[in-house]
């Protein structure tokens, strides 16, 4: 993908200063924007989604969905794994305001959760009596299959499975690659230590799909892969992707202008984003400097980039710095 051929240039680039000291090199050497635009990496892809019930939320996805717990404010906002570069955060509106949105605003964003165990998944979805909207279908010559799970705050969960198929032609390549994350067999969950999943898929819903396209292709250098009647899957970190829906068509959701999610990229160096999407046309800032979030006693845990795409969704792009409080989510991320 374009983002991980983007950190090999940075390797890159010290071989090259080793190889020109004799100048047997006729490569150009870097410029600060070269360096600049190589440190735009995308090293995880997260969701932020809003609940009534913090603990009902928390229980869900740790204990029944299985899925790793690497970052809390305790009581407020808990950040959960479930594939290698894929996070869920569950946000507690408790009525304070600290939260972004309500989770009374219209849940605009579907999370698919890949494996290849969907039959397997379903019998532990229909064991744990989750809500379910329907049973998987065989696969037969459909590009994919799977079921749709609604979470205790009303959010949807696609557990699907992408076959070989013409349509998934440039996708095959990249889920190949990637491994099953599997549960903590000591986190005390009734997950099954066999099942898994491997990539998550974001699906954003618009008003106006071109002009989304346009956006993110040009805000995060995303590349298509997949083209779908309605929706189109982009390349983002290694085992994440966003899904651009025509919010008009016969998807699981119809655009609309609030909705209760902030649509979350991880990265190493959010200034780096902070001065490229400047330059973005189409994005808003929320604030007018790059953002500091501490902890209670005031230290400093992650730098971030908030604003907003084209047609509302909130964008939050975190990095989460080199300390202590940190250390599981870095572990996550490969930092």
């Amino acid at each position: 993908m374009k983002k991980l051929m983007k950190v090999i240039l940075v390797m890159g680039f010290g071989v090259l200063a080793a190889c020109s000291e004799n100048n047997t090199s006729e490569e150009p050497a870097p410029t600060m924007d070269d360096v600049k635009e190589m440190t735009r990496d995308i090293i995880g892809n997260n969701a932020f989604l809003y609940y009534k019930d913090y603990d009902e939320a928390y229980d869900f996805y740790y204990n029944k969905m299985g899925f790793k717990s690497v970052f809390e404010f305790p009581g407020f906002a808990a950040i959960f794994q479930f594939s290698p570069t894929t996070f869920i955060t569950i946000v507690n509106d408790d009525g304070s305001g600290r939260g972004m949105h309500s989770a009374d605003e219209a849940k605009t964003i579907a999370i698919a959760i890949l494996t290849d165990q969907v039959d397997g998944w379903y019998k532990y979805a229909v064991e744990q009596e989750m809500q379910i909207w329907n049973p998987p279908k065989p696969l037969g010559d459909s590009a994919h299959n799977g079921f749709l799970v609604t979470d205790p705050g009303g959010y949807i969960l696609e557990f699907e499975h992408f076959a070989p198929h013409p349509e998934n032609v440039n996708f095959m390549p990249l889920l190949d690659k990637l491994e099953h994350l599997y549960v903590d067999p000591n986190q005390g969950s009734p997950r099954p230590t066999d099942l898994g999943f491997k990539a998550g898929i974001y699906w954003l819903y618009h008003n106006d799909l071109e002009r989304a396209e346009t956006f993110y292709t040009e805000a995060f250098g995303i590349e298509k892969i997949v083209k779908q009647p309605f929706s189109d899957i982009y390349t983002s970190s290694p085992s994440g992707f966003l899904g651009l829906v025509d919010g008009n068509g016969p998807g699981i959701h119809e655009a609309t202008k609030d909705k209760a999610v902030n649509v979350g990229f991880m990265v190493s160096n959010a200034q780096a984003w902070w001065d490229h999407l400047k330059t973005v046309e189409g994005f808003t800032f929320r604030h007018e400097e790059l953002y500091h979030e501490s902890d209670s006693d005031g230290n400093e845990l992650i730098d971030i980039v908030i604003g907003y795409d084209p047609e509302n969704y909130f964008i939050e792009i975190d990095q989460f710095l080199d300390v202590e409080a940190n250390k599981a989510i870095n572990e996550a991320l490969g930092q």
